[in-house]
């Protein structure tokens, strides 16, 4: 008998071959993308099996691989016309700001991320990213999006981390960090919309919204949360949504609506579980988006 694991694997896999042909055939015409995706620690393809203290060795950054590699593949496209500018630990408030301070704070791109025992180190000076850039992601986006008009897709997705930062100095207690989400999913939906604001006064084209999965039961009402944040902040702005959620949903749905024991997120080797994808949850996050971007 199959691992759960494999099962999921092989699942994810079954589901993204299923939707790539299903969305390319939805699109009557040929085009060649040039792809801009902008996000966190989801869109970077971050693998904590590769970081301390699982890992002792430093990473370059093409050992990690996200949904935009994964649709750059899918879409043949060369290294210059997908550029992935996403940084683990980035928050909607640090995304626009060229500097983190309490009022923009970030959970380990520009500033230490808080994980015991030891925070780990910036990640954008200590490891690098997909594509090296000074000041704000949202600065880097702009400037690509205003000298290159030759940009046809954008994905985003942000948000997560302003909720993790609140859960971290809570030492992970869901009850300490839950009565400060409603302020928090608030100054979420401001800085998005500042967010699309900006790309949208520049950029008239494709823009993907991604949505985020539970990576466990106890995450669904959060994600959920955001999720409504994303949709109702980006409906006015004619964006797509990548359903992120409801893709690793349909997967988890058969190991109880967990995504960990789908094999969709790291397994630690401590046996908690990581809330960022396996090579499975990307394939199933790369599938949402191309479905959204054929639309």
């Amino acid at each position: 008998m199959l691992s759960t694991r494999k099962s999921a694997l092989i699942l994810a896999q079954i589901t993204f071959v299923a939707i790539v042909p299903a969305a390319h055939a939805a699109d009557n015409k040929s085009t060649t993308l040039t792809y801009l995706a902008l996000g966190d620690s989801v869109a970077f393809g971050l693998n904590p099996y590769l970081l301390p203290p699982i890992s002792n060795q430093k990473p370059s950054p093409n050992q990690f691989t996200g949904y935009p590699e994964i649709i750059g593949q899918v879409e043949r496209l060369p290294s210059s016309r997908e550029v992935n500018a996403s940084c683990p630990g980035e928050t909607s408030a640090s995304f626009l700001s060229d500097t983190v301070t309490d009022l923009n704070p970030d959970n380990g791109c520009r500033s230490p991320h808080l994980q015991l025992p030891a925070p780990l180190p910036p990640f954008k000076t200590a490891v690098g990213l997909h594509t090296n850039y000074a000041g704000s992601q949202m600065a880097f986006a702009i400037s690509q999006l205003t000298s290159n008009k030759g940009y046809n897709l954008v994905t985003l997705n942000i948000g997560s981390n302003d909720v993790l930062l609140a859960l971290a100095l809570c030492k992970g207690d869901l009850a300490c960090a839950g009565p400060q989400f409603p302020a928090i999913l608030n100054s979420f939906a401001g800085n998005l919309t500042t967010i699309l604001m900006k790309i949208r006064a520049v950029y008239s084209g494709k823009l993907v919204l991604v949505t985020y999965y539970a990576p466990t039961p106890e995450f669904d009402s959060l994600a959920q949360g955001l999720n409504q944040v994303i949709v109702g902040v980006g409906k006015p702005f004619g964006v797509e949504f990548a359903d992120g959620y409801n893709a690793f949903r349909l997967v988890a749905s058969l190991f109880g609506g967990d995504a960990c024991k789908a094999g969709l997120v790291y397994r630690l080797p401590d046996g908690t579980c990581d809330v960022h994808p396996t090579p499975a949850g990307q394939g199933l996050l790369a599938g949402a988006v191309e479905l959204a971007m054929h639309h």
